[in-house]
């Protein structure tokens, strides 16, 4: 089953399909017919434009299907890989169209006189190309991808083209072929422009670049006002296609349960997905304390620890133990009945913590009658 932003870029690119075909159709009739070498050539760039329509397409099918054994996030960097090779698609043809007019300005070569009708065609091309920039752009506003704001600039290059085709064909008609060359330069550095950016700025989400610093100080804002959140540090962001994924260290109270742990880290998640757009993934660690500049040290768990105390008959008596991780070390908490000689727990506790260093507190309490 489709999802809808997958209909919709579906729609929006067989649109510009249909579009291109027509417009390449057209001028390449009217070109030989006219024997216009740049209407012809107009018509070639257009027909190129199916090759990035069929990519479009493919892409999109892929980036949105489901995570897979391969893919456990999910397949949405496809549609980025899709938008760096439309970028560069666009830079080539920028540089294509800057050799090729240059070329012109360096030659002696006129363009002959191709009548009203290629110019009519031109028109059509160039209205119908900045119609598609202009209804492609805005669903890709709207869905937030890329892939399809790189292939609006696709069609906005096209029409770009198609002006300085028209240029060409009316100064070539009022006898000023060279005036053509003048404007296909200058339109040749923009669509090279474009292609980089829009390679440049894909290449860095490949590479997992964060989201921007308003973004993050949002999402800090959202996370700190949460309730049972002492602070927040390491909050780290990457995009993939128009997701963000998130992971963060929370700090809670030491002495709260896991479980309320656990239900501080779900409101964290719900809180950040709802007044954050395309969220994705949301990782959390929790920490008893603020651990971003501490280095870690492995320190025994609860098997380790219940060997040391079985070593004093005491302490081994204990109904109860609760352990807490610090980074400076381990405090225990010792649960006993009411009737135990607190003195002798005491001498016990002293010497377990002389022989076993890093363990820092112990804590003992008795039950009451």
């Amino acid at each position: 089953m489709k999802s809808e932003r997958e209909k919709v870029v579906w729609r929006v690119t067989l649109i510009g399909t249909v579009i291109d075909a027509i417009l390449s159709a057209l001028k390449l009739i009217v070109g030989f017919s006219v024997q216009s070498t740049a209407l012809i050539a107009d018509g070639i760039h257009s027909l190129s434009d199916l090759v990035s329509d069929g990519l479009i397409l493919l892409m999109a099918k892929i980036a949105h299907q489901a995570p897979d054994r391969e893919h456990p996030y999910g397949h949405a960097r496809f549609e980025t890989l899709g938008t760096v090779i439309l970028g560069m698609v666009l830079f080539s043809v920028g540089i294509g169209m800057g050799v090729e007019y240059l070329q012109l300005l360096l030659s002696d070569e006129v363009a002959s006189n191709p009548g009203w009708l290629a110019l009519l065609v031109v028109v059509v091309s160039m209205l119908g190309k900045e119609w598609l920039f202009h209804y492609t752009m805005r669903h890709a506003k709207q869905q937030q991808s890329k892939m399809l704001e790189a292939n609006a600039w696709h069609s906005r290059s096209d029409s770009l083209s198609s002006l300085v085709v028209l240029v060409g064909l009316g100064a070539s008609m009022l006898g000023y072929p060279k005036l053509e060359i003048v404007a296909a330069l200058v339109v040749a550095v923009l669509i090279i422009k474009m292609g980089f950016s829009l390679t440049w700025g894909a290449t860095q989400e490949l590479v997992d670049h964060g989201v921007d610093e308003e973004t993050v100080k949002r999402i800090s804002e959202i996370i700190e006002g949460t309730p049972g959140v002492k602070s927040l540090h390491l909050l780290r962001s990457r995009l993939m296609a128009n997701e963000i994924f998130l992971d963060a260290h929370i700090q809670v109270d030491w002495n709260i349960s896991v479980s309320e742990g656990h239900q501080i880290n779900e409101w964290v998640m719900a809180a950040v997905k709802e007044h954050v757009a395309n969220v994705g993934d949301i990782t959390l660690h929790i920490d008893p304390e603020d651990d971003s500049d501490k280095s870690f040290v492995l320190l025994p768990l609860r098997e380790d620890i219940e060997g040391y105390l079985s070593d004093y008959d005491l302490l081994d008596g204990a109904l109860k133990l609760n352990i807490h991780y610090f980074s400076n070390g381990v405090h225990l908490e010792l649960l006993f009945a009411a009737e135990q000689d607190m003195t002798l727990l005491r001498e016990q506790v002293a010497t377990v913590k002389q022989y076993h260093p890093e363990i820092k507190a112990i804590s003992l309490q008795r039950l009451m009658n």
